[in-house]
């Protein structure tokens, strides 16, 4: 399971790369799943990838194998009730 409190997201420019995205991970045995975007990212269709964040590049890497664009990945971490999102730098 996905820890909610620390994970990677993936956002994409629209709804059909989305979901191509995740029949793509879910077809290569990683965990992930389809969730409304953080209002902390302003651009994209609304939904976002998350996965856990120690696969975040080898799922960058999977969909970059299938030519699926993206809008960029990030990490996410709830602490003490706040949520935060930053830009992800490997």
């Amino acid at each position: 399971m996905i820890d909610r409190k620390h994970y990677g997201i993936v956002a994409f420019p629209t709804s059909q790369a989305a979901a191509a995205a995740e029949v793509v991970v879910l077809d290569a045995g990683r965990e992930c799943r389809l969730i409304p975007m953080p209002e902390q990212i302003s651009a994209g269709c609304g939904l976002v990838l998350q996965t856990h964040l120690y696969e975040l590049n080898a799922v960058r890497l999977l969909l970059s194998e299938r030519s699926i664009s993206n809008d960029g990945c990030y990490e996410v971490r709830f602490e003490n009730r706040k949520k935060s999102v930053e830009a992800w730098h490997d």
